[in-house]
């Protein structure tokens, strides 16, 4: 006996609900992704710590947070925050420190001031300001390691705390 078999319209029929399904699935996850970035960005909002950070979702519970903060303890609050909303299950920290920034700009900025000579002074950069410190012979260059680490942030305001030594009498 032959079996029968399914006509093109049957066919048809099956094969559209399964794409209309997958589509809904798809757009289903799309939403509780959106939401859960949502959620987490709002979790992030509620603690003015956080005003740099952001979130995004990479994929099913995944977020990744991206942005500045001021420093690693508020990198390290943020993320815990992350992982306290209900449906994430990893967080990516792509977050970067202000505290960071400064230490990088302190490295350029030292680095220039011993490339000058300036074997005794140090610089650090908090924000807007470079305090420079150590010591010097004559004020002369006192003024000219001021030069030298405006020369490298000409838009921070230099505090020059560097000591001048008096010069040798003979």
């Amino acid at each position: 006996m032959k079996q029968p078999r399914p006509d093109s319209r049957t066919l048809l029929a099956i094969a559209v609900f399964i794409v209309t399904l997958a589509g809904a699935v798809s757009i289903a996850r799309a939403d509780g992704e959106a939401a859960l970035m949502n959620r987490v960005n709002g979790a992030l909002r509620s603690n003015g710590r956080f005003n740099g950070a952001k979130a995004y979702t990479a994929a099913e519970g995944v977020v990744v947070l991206y942005g500045t903060v001021f420093d690693d303890k508020d990198r390290a609050l943020a993320e815990q925050v992350a992982n306290s909303v209900s449906g994430v299950s990893q967080v990516v920290d792509n977050l970067r420190t202000k505290t960071g920034k400064w230490a990088d700009e302190e490295e350029r900025i030292n680095t220039q001031l011993l490339s000058n000579g300036f074997n005794d002074v140090q610089a650090k950069v908090v924000g807007p300001y470079i305090y420079l410190s150590g010591q010097v012979t004559g004020q002369a260059n006192k003024d000219r390691a001021a030069s030298v680490a405006s020369s490298v942030y000409p838009n921070k305001q230099i505090n020059n705390m560097i000591f001048v030594q008096p010069g040798s009498m003979f």
